[in-house]
């Protein structure tokens, strides 16, 4: 197999790693949207259970973005290779790192996501899930909105030390 065809197998990896992670959050968004809906409606178990989605969404996006980094790290060597060898145009890793902003916009709107999501979860955790626990006299229902909430936020502040960690 030449270097161009393992080389465009591992851009359409992390092309499907970057669809599916905005898709996932998508269908996470939605979800919460819809859920939301419902418990406001009706006292359901789904207010214990809906956070749930968040805290699995920001391990997935954890999750997805180090394979999106490693698999970039690995395309830069390639890439370093390739042009060694006289590939004389700029592949995706050389000509994405020549643009600035790029480092600007992408976090921002990662940010106005992320405030979203952790928005309408906090919205449950602390309304409907502590009126749940509440009604059916369950203890420490503080104590896992609090644990759902640092969980999610403790993640998605490892996003920015991921495109390190996965070059190791």
């Amino acid at each position: 197999m030449q270097e161009i065809e393992i080389y465009n197998i591992i851009r359409q990896e992390i092309i499907t790693n970057h669809s599916l992670m905005h898709w996932f959050t998508l269908i996470v968004f939605f979800s919460l949207l819809v859920g939301s809906a419902v418990i406001e409606k009706q006292k359901t178990v789904l207010s214990v259970f809906l956070p749930l989605i968040s805290l699995v969404w920001a391990a997935a996006v954890v999750r997805f973005d180090f394979f999106i980094h490693r698999q970039g790290a690995y395309l830069k060597t390639l890439e370093s290779q390739m042009q060694n060898s006289g590939f004389a145009y700029p592949l995706w890793e050389t000509w994405k790192s020549s643009h600035t902003f790029t480092a600007f916009i992408v976090p921002l709107s990662d940010i106005v996501i992320f405030i979203v999501i952790i928005a309408l979860t906090a919205y449950v955790l602390f309304g409907y899930t502590q009126k749940y626990f509440a009604e059916r006299q369950w203890n420490a229902g503080k104590a896992y909105s609090w644990t759902i909430l640092i969980s999610i936020l403790i993640l998605l502040c490892l996003l920015p030390f991921i495109p390190f960690i996965a070059q190791k």
